[in-house]
């Protein structure tokens, strides 16, 4: 489990309910508005409180124990909350604060003025959860940061769209708190682009060749026995032919549809909750055809999907796969996990400027448990995503969807980094 999913856990319901009757909006709203403050919030942290050290983090954190209940501040008056939370988001955001107040109104559908009270009365209720958290894994402010540090990818990839160069995710600096240990410097690893290619031989692409060149030698021989000696029974071996022609043809199909196989080493590390995070490289803007601008990043799937539709001599075909890299599921379910959605957000956006294109989603497992369950529960997994992207507002007459199960893994499932990478949703472009 990722630190913004610890502080999910540590804000309670009554809270949620608590914050919707001050603020006056729905729980689904804070909910929302909550998943773009947290990560805004421990954003703020890295960019303003790593370089100042632990004196504004005391300032920021209040003093709670492991049994306090950080929700507690929400029974103080509204207007005193207010007061407190938005002197919290100046000394955190400063002359941002505009910004992240307008980044959580375009996430949660709030108005601007909905927004700055929801975001207001959350920080004193985030920063004491956060205290909390610390205060039942025994952290100190050192442990702190270490941890926002190693998920800077996660809180990157959380933050709400128009935040993406908010956070400086190529380095973040974990401070000598203690003078005990060096500052430590994690540096940007790139990704190399992963194109599935139809010369690598899957598991099942062997056997399906060798099938193939016995076919077409029975083909080539029916013909010319035919040829030879001028049989009555020409109509029924044509027929014949074309049958088999047919069933090659369906199954050279199949082969190059599902095979996506590669043995390309995948920069990045798993993360508490199991999933694994790659290091994507630098955030960066793009502007699409439409005008809409979106933040990516540079080795990420939405750079490598525009660079695929925007290269003319890059034709459609069925073994050019792309991964989804922020895509997760809840274990064992069809479960998107909230930190989804600003990639899928991404992929919609993408779609609605080039109307032209066309996508198809596989969904794929790891080798654990009965490969028929994996094989539905990939299916499931392919449809919640095209689901999700409908949604956003692509025409469903554009996607589709189907599972493969544990087939065609692009890392070996016999250590949990493997695993993690097989659990994936790969796309591929069917029209450009």
């Amino acid at each position: 489990m990722n630190l913004i999913e610890m502080l999910k856990n540590e804000i309670s319901g009554s809270a949620i309910s608590s914050l919707s009757q001050k603020v006056g909006v729905s729980e689904d709203q804070v909910k929302t508005g909550l998943s773009a403050g947290i990560p805004a919030i421990l954003a703020g942290i890295v960019k303003n409180g790593i370089g100042a050290g632990s004196g504004f983090l005391d300032k920021i954190l209040p003093s709670y124990g492991a049994d306090s209940k950080p929700e507690d501040v929400l029974s103080h008056g509204d207007d005193s909350l207010l007061e407190k939370g938005k002197s919290m988001l100046g000394n955190l955001f400063g002359n941002d604060s505009g910004a992240i107040t307008n980044a959580v109104s375009s996430a949660s559908g709030l108005s601007t003025g909905k927004a700055t009270d929801l975001l207001a009365m959350a920080v004193p209720l985030i920063t004491g959860s956060i205290s909390k958290l610390m205060a039942n894994k025994g952290w100190s402010t050192s442990d702190l940061l270490g941890k926002i540090s190693e998920s800077k990818t996660d809180i990157a990839a959380a933050l709400p769209h128009g935040l993406g160069n908010f956070l400086d995710t190529e380095h973040v600096n974990v401070p000598d708190l203690n003078m005990s240990t060096p500052k430590v410097e994690i540096p940007k690893v790139k990704v190399p682009p992963i194109t599935y290619s139809s010369s690598q031989e899957t598991k099942s692409g062997g056997g399906f060749l060798k099938w193939l060149i016995g076919l077409l030698i029975i083909i080539i021989g029916a013909w010319w026995l035919m040829s030879r000696s001028g049989c009555n029974h020409k109509s029924a071996i044509t027929a014949k032919v074309d049958s088999m022609s047919h069933t090659m043809d369906s199954a050279a199909h199949t082969v190059k549809e599902a095979a996506a196989t590669t043995t390309a080493v995948i920069a990045g590390k798993l993360n508490e909750a199991g999933d694994f995070v790659r290091d994507l490289g630098a955030t960066m803007k793009k502007k699409l055809p439409d005008g809409t601008e979106i933040t990516i990043a540079e080795n990420s799937v939405e750079n490598r999907l525009i660079s695929f539709i925007e290269d003319k001599n890059k034709m459609v075909d069925k073994t050019t796969w792309f991964t989804f890299d922020r895509l997760y599921f809840e274990t064992g379910k069809n479960t998107l996990k909230f930190e989804s959605q600003q990639q899928l957000k991404n992929i919609a956006a993408i779609l609605k400027a080039y109307p032209n294109v066309h996508l198809k989603l596989g969904g794929y497992t790891d080798n654990t448990g009965d490969a028929a369950i994996n094989k539905k529960l990939s299916n499931e997994r392919a449809s919640t995503a095209m689901k999700e992207l409908i949604k956003l507002g692509v025409d469903s007459k554009r996607l589709e969807a189907e599972g493969y199960g544990a087939d065609f893994p692009i890392a070996s499932n016999d250590t949990a980094e493997g695993r993690a990478q097989n659990r994936r949703i790969d796309i591929r472009v069917t029209q450009k």
